[in-house]
């Protein structure tokens, strides 16, 4: 490999204008640094969270390709960034043999983080429930590296959990009525993957219960609504299923 010329000030200034080019806070700004485990030794670009490992090839071979050749990527990933990728696996993955106690890995979040741009919380409730998540993993010991108590805390208590507790984000009506109501498979669903009940369970549950408090009753009220216009919709269905009227 031929000597580039002022190869580290050229790097660590592709490295200083990536870092404005991807609004990277201070914590988390782009390094160039030599990995001295490399045989031979090599430069390589270090970043967390942030764009992924493409975005910043692409971005770098635009800046200085010609000081880029050799040089490796590392992109390094937060606790949060860890528990908000736990949090979208089990809530959106598809469910496996065991659909609701399947799990999250280690492997699967990085995976997850590797195809995920700027992989933070996307809105309040998922913020609150990332950080009750690295939370409660901190009283776990790892031995398999970074992200792995977030991911066995995630996969042993489910998501459920981070939505209880005076601060944590209201409810919504569904999740309500799926909080008191739900049994058996549809409780475990509703622990791990925050799989809430249909309206229709949610209601039929509420309406056989006497005992039921004006707050989940209220809730019920508001499922209306979507009831009617599902009904409507299985009626239509049926009706085509009639031959014409003579």
């Amino acid at each position: 490999m031929a000597a580039v010329p002022r190869r580290a000030e050229r790097l660590r200034k592709v490295a200083w204008q990536l870092t404005e080019q991807y609004g990277l806070p201070n914590n988390r700004q782009m390094e160039a640094e030599v990995d001295d485990y490399a045989r031979p030794k090599q430069w390589r670009f270090c970043w967390r969270d942030g764009p992924t490992e493409t975005q910043v090839r692409r971005g770098a071979a635009k800046l200085d390709k010609e000081a880029l050749d050799g040089v490796g990527y590392r992109r390094e990933y937060s606790d949060t960034a860890y528990a908000v990728a736990a949090i979208r696996f089990l809530r959106d993955g598809e469910p496996g043999e065991d659909e609701y106690d399947a799990g999250v890995s280690v492997y699967d979040a990085r995976r997850l983080l590797d195809a995920t741009k700027n992989p933070g919380p996307s809105d309040d409730r998922e913020r609150h429930m990332a950080a009750r998540l690295v939370k409660a993993s901190e009283q776990r010991s790892s031995a398999y590296g970074d992200g792995d108590a977030i991911c066995r805390e995630a996969t042993e208590k489910g998501l459920s959990p981070l939505l209880r507790g005076e601060e944590a984000p209201p409810l919504t009506p569904i999740e309500l009525l799926t909080e008191r109501y739900a049994k058996g498979s549809a409780s475990a669903l509703w622990m791990y993957r925050l799989t809430p009940l249909t309206a229709l369970e949610a209601f039929a549950a509420v309406q056989a219960d006497e005992k039921a408090s004006p707050e989940h009753v209220t809730a019920a009220l508001t499922l209306l609504p979507e009831l009617h216009a599902a009904l409507d919709a299985a009626a239509a269905s049926l009706q085509e299923r009639l031959p014409p009227a003579v």
